[in-house]
């Protein structure tokens, strides 16, 4: 009976020693992964038209800006489909102001060649 006492007891600690050092590790690489994503980092959104960052990256742009990143902006329309690209270029701004990207780190390139429409096809040689 001392014998399986003895070994129960083994198996405990080597179960505590496994979960510890398990834990731990996991924790290092929780650290890494926040050292690796943290302040400092700068990352680009590109979007199509005015409007897309909210529409479609609202969430990854606030949890960019959780983990502290440098987000930045590239639009490639003004949104000018129904003559508004003025505005839509204010409500851009403004839009990326309240998810934490600064009117500093917006850009918005404003071609004809790049008309806001559904049927409008971008051309790669220009966006490179």
């Amino acid at each position: 009976m001392e014998a399986v006492g003895v070994l129960g007891l083994v198996v405990v600690v080597l179960a505590w020693v496994f979960f510890w050092v398990w834990d731990s590790s996991e924790g290092m690489k929780s650290q890494e992964q926040v050292g690796l994503l943290g302040s400092g980092s700068r990352t680009l959104l590109v979007i199509a038209h005015p409007d897309d960052e909210a529409m479609f990256f609202a969430p990854t742009v606030l949890g960019l800006a959780r983990l502290r990143h440098q987000v930045f902006l590239l639009c490639f329309s003004a949104g000018n489909y129904y003559n508004q690209g003025e505005i839509r270029k204010k409500e851009l701004v403004q839009s990326c102001d309240v998810l934490g990207i600064p009117p500093s780190r917006v850009a918005i390139i404003d071609n004809r060649c790049h008309i806001d429409s559904q049927l409008a096809v971008f051309r790669k040689r220009l966006l490179t």
